[in-house]
């Protein structure tokens, strides 16, 4: 069930219930095999199969299936089915593919809560009267990992007599966490499997096979380096896509070279929508321990440099303005229409992967010149607000915020590179005073983010050229990013405890109504629902040393223990959708509005936020398109100051506000200030609706 793939072959059209042994064959045995099982005649008319009940030797000994314990197809009756097991080999493959009467089932597709039942029921049979309980029996199916054999491998170890130990020391050493002590099950099985991948000797001249298993050894490097050294497993054609981009042009070959034949120690080799992962953690632990492995040694350092120039260079090729074809800046991102298609459609994985994975391989590998120069053209070009835009489509955009620490320290005693690393946490303190905005509509990063940075942020003087058609602060603009990074809003009561998580990612809260509520740290989003349960106030919170689980206390007497591991909002979950900001009462009301004065009325189509008339809105037509008389008697702009946004007739975005400048935000209707320090915007060169991609300048 772990590395194998069933065959099912008939002699008639229709299936029957049956259970059944399988016969066990291997390689050449399956293939010579596969030409009589293909051969046989499929005119048949038997209503009730009968599995065949045949015993094969031990896969080690590559047994055949022309055996003579096995009768001739021909031979026998028409309601025979046959089940045959095999590694997902090339070879065999090609033996069985086509062919009608032959059904092929990849094990890949069997679900791992499945395989880890049987192999459970499996082991609890082999050890049973050796004193062992339910728990050891869930631990050992747990660390098989859906892996017969090596589930196999472990039981003969605990039951073999070995002097002085008790079988429970045999189970110890199999299941413990310290590799230093955990028995290597199958570490004679992976060294016996890629001798015969590598070394299969296909020439007769012994100095050219010789340097063909030196090219062949030199390529499973190559890429087992690549598929152990990913931050989560990729299908094929994502590995191909990144080993594109590799520095070197001799790496780029198809990762299917050999892949192929290692269908025995991977998983996904034969779907090639399947992640290619180890079928085993151990296969990893193996790989990566030169004293085990010996010249199949993978040096994950390497492969690390490799997959951090090619994240950067895919994100080079790949990354672009606009990357999903937004239509509107009036749209929340829950309001566009298949929008979860089109980013799908528009970040393939492998551009996704790189996009968040990036900054990790740079951080996992020794500071290189030639890779700094790499990021130094990420930071210095416009492409570092692409890769905003497709973190915040894809949702991955607080992750963002841990990861330039990371790169900044990284970059820490290199004086070439420190305009880099300053560039990077002003990046960083971009998404947490922005974050949360443009993940509510992507096309504000750029109208709206941008233009409200400080004037001593790099991005804001290095960029907002190239970005001329936004709002421009006129008057009041901060100089350096506030100290306040954002407000938790959705209590509806007060909030009487507070707690970070152990990496800071995370924000626990309690309130008097009886709530807690999880919070993103980097974006001040809220994760997931309100965790209801307490019936009185909530007067302690706290996570766990690992981060994996909260406990709270409350007035009423109780404490509650919940998993931290919780799902983020989806991407269409916004700030205008009540239940994701509050506990029991939807609260969504104007505090300051912005409304025009007698020579600013809609019927002459101008919108101000400054006391100069020059700086009103243009082209104003589509934002107001649609609203009744009495909409435009009441000018229905405001500033909701708990998010930030001024919106519109029909609800539509014009743009938003931080929140450093919500409190003082320039109001029409004010006659005189003193002194004068509120926030006036310039909206006269503004794009927007329809017509908001005019807001960057073609190159």
């Amino acid at each position: 069930m772990d590395s194998t793939q069933q065959t099912h072959t008939s002699n008639e059209a229709t299936a029957g219930e049956s259970s059944s042994r399988s016969v066990s064959a291997e390689d050449q045995g399956v293939k010579d095999g596969a030409n009589r099982l293909t051969s046989h005649s499929k005119d048949s008319r038997n209503r009730n199969p009968v599995p065949p009940n045949v015993d094969h030797e031990p896969a080690s000994s590559t047994p055949n299936i022309e055996n003579s314990a096995v009768p001739k197809i021909t031979d026998l009756p028409h309601n025979f089915r046959f089940i045959v097991t095999s590694r997902p080999l090339g070879d065999i493959n090609d033996e069985f593919h086509g062919v009608q009467h032959i059904r092929l089932m990849s094990m890949d597709d069997i679900p791992p809560a499945v395989a880890e039942i049987d192999i459970r029921v499996y082991v609890s049979k082999e050890l049973e009267g050796l004193g062992f309980q339910d728990r050891e029996f869930a631990v050992l199916a747990e660390k098989a990992d859906g892996l017969f054999e090596w589930a196999r491998l472990a039981c003969e170890y605990i039951k073999e007599p070995h002097p002085g130990i008790f079988p429970i020391d045999c189970y110890e050493a199999v299941v413990s966490r310290d590799p230093a002590e955990r028995s290597m099950l199958l570490h004679d099985m992976y060294r016996l499997i890629l001798t015969d991948i590598i070394h299969r000797d296909t020439s007769t001249n012994a100095q050219h096979s010789q340097k063909l298993c030196s090219t062949a050894l030199a390529r499973f490097r190559l890429i087992m380096g690549q598929i152990l050294g990913t931050a989560e497993p990729l299908p094929l054609a994502s590995l191909n896509d990144i080993r594109d981009h590799f520095p070197k042009q001799e790496d780029h070959f198809d990762v299917k070279l050999m892949v192929k034949c290692m269908g025995s120690l991977l998983s996904g080799t034969t779907n090639p929508d399947s992640p290619i992962r180890p079928l085993h953690a151990s296969f990893h632990d193996f790989l990566t321990d030169e004293s085990s492995s010996g010249e199949f040694f993978i040096d994950l350092s390497k492969a690390q440099q490799d997959l951090a120039f090619a994240s950067l260079r895919v994100m080079e090729h790949g990354l672009r303005f606009n990357i999903c074809g937004l239509k509107s800046s009036y749209l929340p991102n829950s309001e566009v229409p298949g929008l979860r298609e089109r980013v799908q459609k528009c970040i393939p994985p492998h551009l996704s992967y790189s996009s968040r994975f990036w900054t990790s391989h740079v951080r996992a590998t020794a500071f290189d010149k030639e890779l700094a120069k790499e990021v130094k053209l990420l930071f210095d070009r416009e492409r570092v607000f692409f890769w905003l835009e497709s973190l915040a489509l894809i949702n991955a955009l607080s992750g963002a915020v841990p990861a330039l620490s990371l790169i900044s320290q990284w970059l820490k005693g290199h004086s070439e590179s420190k305009d880099i690393s300053s560039t990077a946490m002003d990046v960083r303190r971009f998404i947490q005073v922005s974050g949360g905005m443009v993940l509510h509509s992507t096309p504000h990063l750029y109208l709206s983010a941008l233009p409200f940075s400080p004037a001593n942020s790099p991005l804001l003087r290095q960029f907002s050229a190239r970005f001329p058609n936004t709002l421009r602060v006129a008057f009041g603009r901060d100089m350096n990013w506030p100290a306040v990074q954002t407000v938790l809003r959705g209590h509806t009561g007060e909030v009487r405890s507070v707690s970070f998580s152990p990496d800071g990612t995370r924000i626990v809260t309690g309130s008097l109504y009886s709530t807690v509520r999880l919070w993103d740290a980097a974006t001040g989003q809220p994760v997931g629902e309100p965790l209801r349960g307490h019936t009185d106030l909530v007067s302690s919170v706290s996570f766990s040393p690992d981060g994996t689980r909260i406990v709270t206390g409350s007035y009423g007497k109780t404490v509650r223990l919940w998993g931290a591991v919780m799902r983020r909002p989806s991407p269409q979950r916004t700030e205008s959708d009540h239940s994701a900001f509050s506990d029991e009462h939807p609260i969504m009301y104007p505090i300051e509005t912005a409304t025009t004065t007698t020579q600013n009325t809609w019927n002459n189509h101008t919108i101000s936020f400054s006391s100069n008339s020059i700086h009103a809105l243009r082209n104003t037509s589509e934002l107001t398109e649609g609203a009744s008389h009495d909409d435009r008697s009441l000018t229905p702009f405001f500033l909701n100051s708990d998010s930030g946004w001024v919106v519109g007739p029909k609800h539509r975005l014009l743009f938003w506000v931080p929140l450093a400048s919500r409190h003082q935000f320039y109001n029409p209707w004010t006659v005189l200030v003193i002194p004068r320090g509120c926030p006036e915007l310039d909206l006269s060169r503004m794009a927007h609706g329809q017509h908001w991609q005019k807001c960057r300048e073609e190159p």
